[in-house]
């Protein structure tokens, strides 16, 4: 295939390969404590298999919030690969412990590890993307945050998959696995240039932060716009397995099968945007929404071969608008770490609203989880629209 001129460097796939290797792992151990605790039925001071699961979904989010203003101010302030390497050997340790927890079946200690991993993941963030801007320039950028959106969805997918199988069949290798991802992570970084810390300012508390960035209308408008893409595959993903058992009334083993299929149209809408990058910012992200509107409509169906196809469309249509957001976001180097903490903070606080969300009303309105999701979909379409004109802003 021909470069023009849009393929990244070598600096920056080793960035992209520390970050899938990272984002694997801790998807792994996630589902694995799941499976360990509802599955396996490891035994935890008695306390219900449900209230486990939902309290490591929320320590895992926890540290997102509650460390976004530390994060974007390290990432700020210390030398980016010296920082990203200290960050994989923290995860190489904690990895070390999931092996212990895992092969004696402690789920105390595996609940340590995961809410470990929240930890390292929230300080890793707003450092990888405004890595990305430094690695890549002009339309490498829009092609180096697609391999990046596409990555991260890959890397949930492989994580969840051999998280929940070899957890149950073959707790050896899921431990193989997991050493093998996070010393890949490490090596993968080596490549990187020593670069300067990008400033020196003092850290702000995450409401000066906050009130900071809402003087930058554009970058809130794609954070709100990112949180809102973030809440709604959330919503998907948690319950692709009713989708498949209940509604197309497949076998479970489909799920896997129906989670590949969205992590490949995420992949191919950021391929699609690669393409059309020439198109106006807010239309880009108006069509990605309506697409991922259309294929919501072709959901709403019993068949399950239609209802895949648009399982497909509205992944791809968020992955098409979730590009020129995150390009966006990375405009001004020197403000990407902030943009992209606060972005993480609205999107922790999203994601627990629409799950809050989904439970009333799938329990206590009774509304149907096909019409709950077309609803979803139009409000991203509406919240897109709302921020239309701040999205057509110059930085």
């Amino acid at each position: 295939m021909r470069d023009h001129g849009l393929t990244p460097g070598i600096p920056f796939f080793g960035l992209l390969g520390g970050m899938v290797a990272g984002a694997a792992n801790d998807n792994a151990v996630k589902t694995a404590f799941v499976i360990a605790v509802t599955v396996l039925n490891w035994e935890f001071f008695g306390i219900s298999p449900v209230i486990l699961a939902n309290v490591a979904a929320l320590l895992f989010i926890l540290p997102f919030i509650f460390l976004a203003s530390r994060a974007a101010h390290l990432a700020n302030t210390r030398p980016p690969k010296q920082w990203l390497l200290f960050l994989k050997r923290l995860e190489i340790l904690l990895t070390g412990m999931a092996l212990v927890a895992i092969w004696s079946e402690t789920g105390w200690l595996l609940l340590l590890v995961l809410c470990g991993f929240g930890v390292q993941s929230a300080l890793i963030g707003p450092l990888k993307y405004a890595l990305i801007p430094r690695l890549s320039t002009g339309d490498r950028l829009v092609s180096s945050n697609a391999w990046m959106e596409s990555g991260t969805f890959i890397a949930i997918l492989i994580g969840t998959l051999f998280g929940a199988d070899w957890m149950v069949d073959q707790p050896e290798q899921l431990m193989a696995l997991l050493a093998l991802l996070a010393v890949t992570g490490l090596a993968s970084l080596m490549v990187l240039p020593s670069l300067p810390p990008t400033g020196d300012q003092d850290r702000l508390p995450l409401p000066q932060l906050i009130h900071k960035l809402r003087q930058d209308r554009k970058a809130m408008a794609a954070i709100w716009c990112l949180s809102g893409f973030w809440a709604l595959g959330s919503v998907w993903l948690t319950h692709l397995p009713i989708l498949a058992t209940e509604i197309w009334v497949v076998s479970a083993r489909s799920v896997g099968t129906l989670l590949g299929q969205f992590v490949m149209g995420v992949a191919f809408g950021a391929l699609a945007g690669v393409l059309l990058r020439r198109l106006p910012q807010f239309l880009r992200v108006g069509l990605g929404a309506s697409i991922l509107v259309v294929g919501t409509l072709m959901v709403q169906t019993y068949d399950p071969e239609l209802g895949q196809l648009g399982l497909f469309v509205t992944a791809a249509g968020g992955g098409f608008l979730a590009l020129p957001l995150y390009t966006s976001l990375q405009q001004d180097q020197h403000a990407v770490a902030d943009r992209i903490a606060v972005n993480n903070v609205a999107n922790a606080l999203m994601i627990v609203a629409a799950a809050i969300a989904s439970i009333a009303a799938l329990t206590l309105l009774n509304l149907s989880l096909l019409h709950w999701l077309l609803v979803l979909a139009f409000g991203q379409l509406f919240l897109c629209l709302y921020h239309r004109s701040n999205l057509r802003l110059s930085q």
